[in-house]
């Protein structure tokens, strides 16, 4: 082989070789610039409290409206409520729980404390309040006011007991005046967290402005009684905010339809003989007689 066959078979080769690492060098040099990058792992140093379910304006907070959300290590706004990784959750029970809801918060909306107002803050007893009520105190006793066991954001039924004057004989009844209306406060006492049995001697109540005369009326005829309410609702209730397009929002009071005599209750007591008729009063002119119909059984 002559020597200019030699070396044209040499630059070949070099030739070739140079390609071949060039080309491995460029596939090399692609592939690290499209491989994904590693994430990076979020630490978690802080716990951010937040709903745990759709809380309306006016509510109370309680346990089972709130939880802890991890939240990753950055910069977070100084009103949300933040406990460090470690720190225990007692935290919530001296920052919200027993407070109101000024303006409400969504399922897994930070809350921040704007958004709230706590109890012995001005204008608190004003934000538990909702648009269109008023609050109105009533004298309440041991007795009537459930013996303590009532507390606010509980609900309770209004219970009139006093004497009614028929001809030459007075009767005893007692009637539900109002039925599930909301307690704002016992005295100055708005905290349901406290757990402490407290026997008040005023109850402010949450009502229409129609039943706040209708009870401020009432107030003068006989004794008040608070009955307190289950917390579940009844078939109605649940019916009804099925079918509302607010249902986590309060139920409004109403007003009461049963009444008992005092000859329902003892039978030592005399019936009188139009116990069982209804006596409808009619008036016209200067004229007034009753009409009896017999009640239906």
């Amino acid at each position: 082989m002559s020597v200019r066959n030699i070396l044209l078979l040499v630059a070949a080769l070099l030739i070739t070789v140079g390609t071949g690492l060039l080309a491995r060098s460029w596939l090399n040099s692609q592939r690290v610039e499209t491989a994904a990058p590693a994430p990076t792992p979020v630490r978690v140093s802080a716990y951010v409290l937040v709903a745990e379910i759709d809380v309306p304006a006016g509510t109370f907070l309680k346990k089972e409206h709130i939880r802890w959300q991890a939240w990753p290590d950055e910069a977070m706004p100084e009103t949300y409520i933040v406990r460090q990784d470690g720190e225990g959750e007692e935290i919530a029970d001296q920052e919200v729980l027993g407070a109101v809801v000024r303006r409400g918060i969504t399922a897994g909306e930070p809350i921040a404390r704007g958004r709230i107002i706590k109890s012995g803050d001005r204008g608190f007893l004003a934000a538990v309040i909702r648009p269109g009520f008023r609050a109105m105190a009533v004298r309440i006793d041991a007795t009537s006011s459930i013996a303590g066991l009532g507390l606010p954001g509980d609900r309770v039924d209004v219970i009139l007991t006093h004497e009614i004057k028929r001809g030459k004989t007075i009767r005893r009844a007692s009637e539900t005046v109002l039925g599930n209306v909301r307690i704002l406060a016992i005295d100055q006492s708005v905290n349901d967290q406290g757990g402490e049995v407290r026997v008040g001697k005023n109850a402010t109540l949450e009502l229409t402005p129609k039943q706040t005369e209708m009870l401020t009326i009432v107030s003068d005829m006989g004794k008040l009684s608070l009955v307190l309410r289950s917390l579940a609702k009844d078939e109605e209730e649940l019916e009804r905010l099925a079918n509302s397009d607010e249902p986590l929002a309060e139920t409004d009071p109403e007003r009461g339809q049963t009444y008992t005599w005092d000859s329902e209750v003892s039978r030592l007591i005399w019936q009188p003989s139009n116990a069982n008729k209804d006596i409808v009063q009619v008036n016209r002119g200067n004229e007034s007689k009753e009409l009896r119909f017999n009640k239906r059984q």
